[in-house]
C-alpha cells in the first residue's frame, strides 16, 4: 500500500487528466486526515490525545500530496515528544475551560455588565483562536521550553496582523460553510483549516527567522 501510494505521489500524468488525479488526492488526504486527528485524539483519552492530534496532523498537511506515507508520518509525529506536546498544549485547555466558564457567566448578567463581559470573551476569543491556529506549526518547528513557545505564540498575532486577519477569514469561512452544510464536516472539519492556517502561519514563521523577529520577540 505505501509503494502504491508512492508510485501513485510521483507520478506525473499530463493534462486536465493529472490536474483531476491531483485534486482527488488532495481531497482524499483531507479526509484521511479528519480521519487520522480523530483517532489521534481517542487513542490518548480525548485530553491527552488532542494536543498530540493537532499537532500530527498538521505535519502531514503541510506536505500533503506530497507525503507518500501519511500514516506512517502521522503516528510517527504522534508519538514523538508525546509528553511535551502535552505539556506545552496544557494552557489550551486552561483557556478553554475558562472561556466556557465565561460564556454561562453572561447568561446570568445583565446590562453593561453583560455587554462588558461579551466583548472582553470576544476579544479573548479571537486572540486564542489565532494562537491555536499557530500552535501546532509553531511546535513542530521549533523546540522550546513551554514558557518560550507560550510567549512567542502569545506575541505571534502582533507580529504578523495581515497573517492574523487571513487566519481569521479562513477559519469564519470554514465555520459559515459548516453551519450552512454540516455534512462538509467529514471534509473540511478540521483538516482543512488545518492545511489553510498551517500554510499561512508557516509564510509568517519564514519572514519573522529570516528577519531575526524570533530573537527580538523573545528579548
Amino acid at each position: 500500500m505505501t509503494d502504491a501510494r508512492r508510485r501513485v505521489a510521483d507520478a506525473e500524468v499530463p493534462g486536465w487528466a493529472g490536474g483531476v488525479m491531483l485534486g482527488l488526492r488532495w481531497i482524499t488526504l483531507l479526509v484521511e486526515i479528519n480521519v487520522m486527528m480523530l483517532l489521534g485524539t481517542l487513542a490518548g483519552g480525548v485530553v491527552l490525545g488532542l494536543g498530540p492530534a493537532l499537532r500530527a496532523g498538521s505535519a502531514v498537511a503541510g506536505a500533503m500530496t506530497a507525503e507518500p506515507t501519511p500514516w506512517r508520518t502521522f503516528w510517527r509525529t504522534w508519538r514523538a515528544g508525546f509528553g511535551r506536546t502535552n505539556l506545552t498544549f496544557a494552557p489550551v485547555w486552561v483557556v478553554g475551560v475558562l472561556l466556557w466558564f465565561d460564556g454561562v457567566a453572561v447568561t446570568l448578567l445583565d446590562g453593561p455588565a453583560r455587554a462588558a463581559l461579551q466583548v472582553g470573551l470576544v476579544l479573548v476569543g479571537v486572540w486564542a483562536a489565532l494562537v491555536l491556529a499557530a500552535w501546532p506549526r509553531v511546535t513542530l518547528r521549533y523546540d522550546r521550553g513551554v514558557g518560550e513557545t507560550w510567549r512567542f505564540l502569545l506575541l505571534l498575532p502582533l507580529l504578523g496582523p495581515t497573517t492574523s486577519l487571513a487566519v481569521l477569514v479562513v477559519l469564519g469561512a470554514t465555520g459559515l460553510a459548516l453551519w450552512t452544510l454540516p455534512v462538509l464536516v467529514v471534509l473540511v472539519g478540521a483538516s482543512f483549516p488545518l492545511w489553510a492556517t498551517g500554510r499561512l502561519v508557516d509564510d509568517r514563521l519564514d519572514r519573522i527567522d529570516a528577519g531575526g523577529g524570533r530573537e527580538a520577540a523573545r528579548e
